[in-house]
């Protein structure tokens, strides 16, 4: 029996999804799909099921939709037989407009192949473009906490995010986001800068979104982490009954999914990347960036 070191298990599953996104999303390969994913493999994004023909055939569609359709991995977290990414996908529209969609990715590795798939999508951009099959949330099978050995430090760091997530934003206390993020820390969103850079920004724009969803609660769906990296899937609830960002109070339930990567820097959080299913807020009554 031949055994591998967690070092060398990332790497290889690293290799494995890189190379599906290179084969199947940039090269258009897809003859090649089968040699990727394994017999029993298990699709849970509901846009790449059975109807749709799998992974390979959504995105045979998509791009017979955006010519050049293109995916480029952003960010990649390696942990084990889990390997979750933020890509950024290009391409042009019937109209030769630019198209440009984020998603964040979520793949697991058993015997050296794609055996399961989650993602978070911002379907906003694919209902502007009037894609159909976007009914529903969007929330897919969890499967939290860490998987397999990690370092101390990784221990600490998936304990730290995963403590963020309980106390400050499901029990409202921001009084202890200084326990869990630096006051310089750096926020990155695709689509807006309304969440500026600095501590006090993040307690002033999260003060504003309890007031709108004063049952706000979030639950950690999936977490990876490697070195200094912590990436999480993340589902939101609550109800829009205060006023924020223009809209409100529309009494509708809210459930948004989001990937957010975080690199920690001396046991806090240094910065923060985000994809955000920004559709959920559009059907809450609230306006999108």
């Amino acid at each position: 029996m031949i055994t591998q070191s967690p070092a060398e298990q990332r790497a290889r599953s690293a290799r494995l999804v890189r190379d599906w996104y290179r084969t199947l999303y940039r090269e258009h390969r897809f003859d090649e799909a089968v040699r990727f994913l394994h017999a029993d493999h298990i699709e849970h994004d509901p846009l790449a099921g059975p109807a749709a023909g799998g992974p390979a055939g959504r995105f045979r569609s998509l791009a017979g939709q955006f010519p050049g359709l293109r995916a480029h991995i952003d960010h990649l977290v390696a942990d084990g037989d889990r390997v979750m990414l933020f890509a950024t996908w290009t391409g042009r529209t019937p109209s030769d407009e630019e198209f440009r969609l984020h998603t964040a990715e979520l793949h697991r590795v058993q015997d050296g192949l794609i055996a399961e798939h989650w993602n978070v999508v911002d379907r906003d951009v694919l209902a502007a473009h009037g894609l159909p099959g976007l009914d529903g949330d969007g929330v897919q099978p969890a499967a939290p906490g860490l998987r397999g050995p990690h370092t101390a430090t990784e221990e600490a760091n998936a304990r730290l995010v995963l403590g963020a997530y309980r106390e400050v934003f499901s029990e409202h206390r921001l009084d202890l986001a200084d326990s869990y993020y630096h006051q310089d820390y750096r926020h990155h969103n695709v689509r807006t800068t309304a969440v500026p850079d600095g501590l006090e920004a993040f307690k002033a724009f999260f003060a504003d979104n309890i007031a709108a969803f004063p049952d706000l609660v979030t639950t950690v769906d999936h977490i990876v982490a490697a070195d200094d990296r912590v990436m999480v899937f993340v589902t939101w609830t609550g109800t829009l009954t205060g006023a924020w960002s223009g809209g409100g109070p529309s009494g509708v339930p809210l459930v948004m999914r989001t990937c957010d990567q975080f690199r920690i820097e001396r046991g806090k959080v240094a910065e923060h990347w985000e994809v955000v299913d920004y559709l959920a807020l559009r059907r809450a009554g609230l306006p999108t960036p």
